[in-house]
């Protein structure tokens, strides 16, 4: 078992000691985090740390603001025990206790600091630096190509039986039509709408009822192909409000698509973010 020792310097100029007896520790300002902050400091869940191979890790979970290492925007990056973990105006060192064992199984020298982790950690955040902080309206955003998929590709199965699965099925579809009908409110609710629908068919078919089986995946299959096409749509508008400086338009564009995105990780998710934090400096207000 991994000991993590957190210093902290809170917004208010307080100082704090914490130790966490683990491999891995959230900081955020949910009441489940092991380093809890404010909630005008940090996201539910701002930053995940983990002990790995080569010592300790951080990764962005929120970027409401970016969190930053030594005053760098960072995706995800190597945390030497000397460079300053950032949230908002809360500062903190991370470090592995003195006896925490290190990369080559043998006893982690207390202070001591492997230069290609430091190397690694300034190579990163700069990377990530350019994306967040460039201010120049000409720089072009280098938007990833591997766009995430809106739905699992899983096949949707029923864990109910006789009538507890046509009682289900029903519960179901009527949780969907409610989504399906507040998605152009809330896109998000659109996207949610199909596996539940997907869901009710699979039961309905279980129950033995094919109608209504057949109508709700007609309706599943209906909706998840007008919902790929949107998605489709508000990426090609947004890469073309950029490349015009329509940022009006973008900044709608890229809050559609986050939304559409919610819970989704990788490149582009990331990117997404990156260009809404552009579109506030740019605008001058909120999105």
């Amino acid at each position: 078992m991994s000991t993590l020792r957190f210093q902290i310097q809170h917004s208010n100029g307080r100082q704090e000691q914490v130790t966490v007896e683990a491999e891995r520790a959230l900081i955020g300002s949910g009441a489940h985090c092991e380093i809890r902050l404010p909630i005008d400091q940090a996201a539910v869940e701002h930053i995940l740390i983990q002990v790995g191979a080569g010592g300790v890790f951080a990764q962005a979970l929120s970027f409401e603001p970016p969190p930053t290492i030594s005053n760098v925007p960072f995706t995800q990056a190597p945390l030497p025990a000397d460079v300053v973990l950032g949230v908002n105006q809360t500062q903190m060192l991370v470090s592995l206790s003195g006896d925490a064992v290190g990369a080559g199984g043998g006893p982690k020298t207390k202070g001591k600091t492997n230069p290609m982790m430091i190397l690694a950690a300034m190579v990163g955040a700069c990377l990530v630096a350019w994306m967040y902080l460039s201010g120049d309206d000409n720089q072009t955003r280098v938007e990833p190509q591997d766009y995430p998929k809106l739905w699992d590709q899983t096949m949707t199965t029923c864990d109910k039986s006789g009538n507890d699965a046509l009682a289900f099925a029903q519960e179901k579809r009527v949780v969907a039509e409610s989504k399906r009908e507040r998605r152009m409110f809330h896109v998000k609710d659109g996207v949610d709408a199909v596996p539940l629908f997907e869901t009710s068919a699979a039961c309905f078919d279980k129950a033995g009822d094919k109608v209504d089986g057949d109508a709700a995946r007609d309706t599943a299959n209906a909706l998840r192909k007008e919902l790929d096409d949107d998605y489709r749509t508000h990426r090609m508008r947004l890469q073309h409000s950029m490349q015009v400086k329509d940022y009006e338009t973008a900044r709608r564009e890229v809050r559609t698509l986050i939304e559409m995105t919610e819970g989704k990780e990788g490149p582009y998710v990331t990117y997404l973010h990156v260009i809404e934090r552009d579109l506030k400096q740019k605008l001058g207000r909120p999105s």
